[in-house]
């Protein structure tokens, strides 16, 4: 079994970093270490956090890196999550009024949070009809 799990990399707060690690433990403690690896894209933020949560309880990951900078890299990468995760967990942060990032565009409908190109790679894999979570993590101001 693959499990990606991939979201924001925008700056967080200590609340919102907070959030996200105990919402990665919640989504790892579904799965057996043994038979789970974990998929990360490797960028700052949620990639990060889940690949060091997930090696800690000693599942196998696979990073999939872009080979360049950019979207033009990031959006293959993130295409090839996509394919290679049996399932996938987006995590992102709300939207808030006077945020410097942009609402989130790539759902059917507006959604209240911020725009990570982890939403991109869930509808990739949602076309795919792989089981897929979009999580938005609580502020606690």
């Amino acid at each position: 079994m693959k499990v990606a799990i991939v979201g924001t990399s925008h700056n967080m707060t200590e609340n919102e970093e907070r959030d996200v690690r105990q919402t990665v433990s919640a989504i790892l403690k579904k799965y057996d270490p043994s038979e789970t690896t974990i998929i990360t894209g490797g960028a700052k933020g949620v990639d990060t956090i889940a690949g060091n949560i997930a090696l800690t309880n000693m599942f196998a990951i696979q990073p999939i890196l872009p080979m360049g900078i950019g979207w033009k890299y990031n959006k293959v990468r993130n295409i090839e999550i996509a394919n290679q995760c049996n399932e996938l967990y987006c995590i992102t942060i709300p939207y808030y009024k006077n945020c410097k990032r942009k609402k989130c565009y790539h759902h059917k409908s507006l959604q209240d949070h911020q725009k990570t190109a982890g939403c991109y790679t869930l509808r990739k894999a949602e076309d795919q009809k792989k089981p897929v979570t979009l999580i938005v993590t609580q502020r606690r101001y």
